[in-house]
């Protein structure tokens, strides 16, 4: 007996053959970035010493890993969706969607217009996989 996981389905490919439905995903896009340490610091070493979000620089005492999309809405530990930050804009963030969030900070003035444009491109660029973590920019 198989479990439905252990199932591979068949279905047309290219030229009238068959691929496997389910393609193993790359070794990137399947690491959960929480789960060690050292993978951990691959995420804080890509923002290279500052917030994602304020930009300020940040100690490695005060730096914290941040769901873009938060847990809550049910984001994953990919490293499409974890960012390096300070731990006060942690905080301030909460459950609420990183664009919403440096929106207020721009409002606060802790971000220029450039800066708040260049922010939410990091993010598109991040959501597409385009910021690949340390060690990570061959993989693919």
């Amino acid at each position: 007996m198989r479990l439905p996981e252990q199932i591979r389905a068949v279905r047309p490919g290219k030229n009238g053959g068959s691929r496997a439905a389910e393609e193993p995903a790359s070794a990137l896009e399947a690491t959960d970035f929480l789960q060690s340490w050292a993978l951990r610091k691959t995420i804080h070493d890509r923002e290279r010493g500052a917030c994602f979000y304020c930009l300020r620089r940040t100690p490695a005492n005060v730096q914290c890993l941040d769901h873009v999309v938060p847990r809550v809405r049910f984001g994953r530990n990919s490293y499409r969706n974890l960012v390096s930050c300070c731990i006060e804009c942690n905080t301030r963030k909460t459950d609420r969607r990183a664009r919403d969030f440096l929106r207020t900070l721009y409002r606060q003035g802790r971000l220029t217009p450039a800066e708040l444009d260049a922010r939410l491109r990091a993010l598109k660029d991040l959501a597409a996989g385009k910021l690949r973590p340390s060690g990570f920019d061959g993989a693919g």
